[in-house]
């Protein structure tokens, strides 16, 4: 998510209402007529660009129509959620079936952020909502309809969590859904969640380490974190959850919040950046990453460098790098300064050289050609089954969000050079992982008399598996360390950033 100027404040029923409003997105004012606030798209230079092959299947109806399945059948044993999606096994006896976390598990916000995806597309862009011949007109109408309440619904458990300050993926866990409810209907409620969620993430700033601490403890069979008094960690992760407390010291004149983040950003950059030899493909320095910096909390001081998620401590963990990727992208929107750019840039070089690299396994035979060199293995780095490469397709969405910013911050500055490297980066990234990890079942619009007024089936004639993620493929965590590893599967925040990597090429006038 990026800057946007405060919207108008909506009826309080959450009714939407037109205004015009100039907004701001990385770098570029626009003045727009906007559903509650929201633009329609952001007026650029930047040429047009079509988008064909497997990237029309972002904006499909399956798309829609597999979280509203998810959302309503869950909603109907299950009211209001206490226990949220996060990983779909491709294999066993629950093959395809969302596995679910419970409330306090930091995913929990990826899913009601995904319905509010959804949500904003239906209000900003409906030429690219539910378009499909094959849903009923009506069915599709009710749908619209009904989306903003299940949104509501979904996101209600969101609100007490805004206070917690035993985490720092409190941001994972209240932005995506709230800050979109907020813009998209000035819920006076959301803003405040959103505002007491960034306070609690204050809390756990050190004016010493210049940090906020990411975990309390760490504890798994190869390490024991556990004293808070000498050990200090930090995580790449974090940098992704900067964004609330850029958003809310904005929106909210908190000069103290935005200063919390940006030393964040730059203790991030000493402590977890690795300098990588330089490529004639880029101008910018390489930079790879380690996954978590256990530093000194009396001095900064880096005292450890190890991973948690990752195959080694030394080795290059994609997601890692991928959260690396678009925190510091975010971060340049927000500041504005320059530093944060060609991070984000030798940091996306770094991830485009690693994908080059990889073994000629990860591709496979499509229509005369190959694809899925640019679904990303889990970790750069990790022995590789030539028979059955392990990826992540969470690592190639997130990492292409952050160059879609990247591409969009070029294109603002005027240099389509770096646009097109960045943009053409992120789109190939996308579109290979919709050509070799899309879940195939199709569903289809049924409407019923009854509670929620239409409900999502599977299509007649469907010979594909029921699968609840739009992608396949995914690692939420393979480190030989814990007792459960997690790996080829359908996972939650795939396809939130997915949602919204198909949302920013609306939102730009790309798509």
């Amino acid at each position: 998510m990026s800057p946007s100027t405060l919207p108008a404040t909506g009826q309080s029923n959450g009714s939407l209402e037109y205004e015009d409003v100039t907004i701001q997105i990385d770098g570029i004012k626009s003045k727009n007529h906007s559903q509650a606030g929201l633009p329609s798209a952001v007026e650029t230079t930047t040429p047009g660009h079509a988008l064909g092959g497997d990237l029309a299947k972002l904006f499909s109806d399956n798309v829609v129509l597999k979280i509203w399945k998810t959302a309503i059948e869950h909603i109907e044993r299950e009211n209001p959620p206490q226990s949220f999606p996060e990983t779909c096994p491709q294999t066993g006896p629950q093959a395809g079936q969302y596995q679910y976390r419970d409330a306090e598990f930091w995913t929990c916000g990826f899913f009601p952020g995904s319905l509010y995806c959804l949500l904003e597309r239906s209000v900003r862009y409906p030429q690219a909502f539910l378009t499909e011949a094959g849903s009923g007109v009506r069915e599709r109408e009710r749908l619209r309809t009904e989306l903003l309440a299940v949104c509501r619904t979904w996101s209600e458990p969101l609100h007490d969590m805004a206070g917690r300050k035993d985490t720092h993926d409190i941001g994972f866990i209240v932005e995506p859904a709230l800050r979109r409810d907020y813009e998209l209907t000035g819920s006076a409620r959301s803003f405040a969640s959103l505002v007491r969620a960034a306070e609690s993430l204050a809390s756990r700033y050190s004016e010493t380490t210049k940090a906020i601490r990411s975990w309390d403890r760490f504890v798994n069979n190869g390490n024991s974190f556990v004293d808070k008094e000498s050990e200090f960690l930090l995580i790449i992760d974090s940098m992704c959850n900067l964004d609330l407390l850029y958003y809310a010291g904005h929106h909210a004149s908190s000069q103290r919040l935005i200063d919390i983040a940006t030393n964040h950003a730059h203790t991030i950059r000493a402590t977890h950046l690795r300098p990588e030899p330089s490529v004639p493909s880029s101008s910018d320095a390489l930079y790879s990453t380690c996954h978590v910096a256990n530093v000194c909390p009396l001095t900064g001081r880096v005292l450890q460098r190890l991973t948690a998620q990752g195959y080694a401590a030394a080795s290059t963990w994609s997601r890692g790098q991928a959260w690396a990727i678009l925190g510091f992208a975010q971060t340049y929107g927000w500041t504005g300064d320059a530093t944060f750019l060609r991070t984000a840039c030798g940091l996306a070089d770094y991830f485009l050289l690693r994908l080059r690299e990889a073994p000629a396994c990860v591709e496979q035979r499509r229509d005369g050609g190959g694809v899925g060199r640019h679904v990303p293995l889990w970790d750069f780095d990790a022995p590789v089954d030539e028979a059955r490469p392990l990826r992540d397709t969470s690592a190639g969405v997130i990492a292409a969000n952050g160059m879609l910013l990247i591409a969009h911050a070029a294109a603002a500055s005027g240099d389509f050079a770096r646009f097109e490297k960045y943009y053409k980066a992120a789109t190939t990234i996308v579109d290979e992982t919709m050509a070799l990890c899309y879940a195939k079942d199709s569903l289809e619009l049924v409407g019923q008399e009854s509670g929620v007024g239409v409900v999502a089936r599977r299509a007649s004639g469907c010979a594909e598996s029921r699968f609840d993620c739009i992608l396949k493929c995914a690692t939420a965590n393979f480190n030989e360390n814990w007792t459960d590893r997690y790996a080829d599967h359908g996972l939650v925040y795939a396809d939130y950033y997915l949602l919204e990597f198909g949302n920013r090429l609306l939102q730009f006038g790309y798509a």
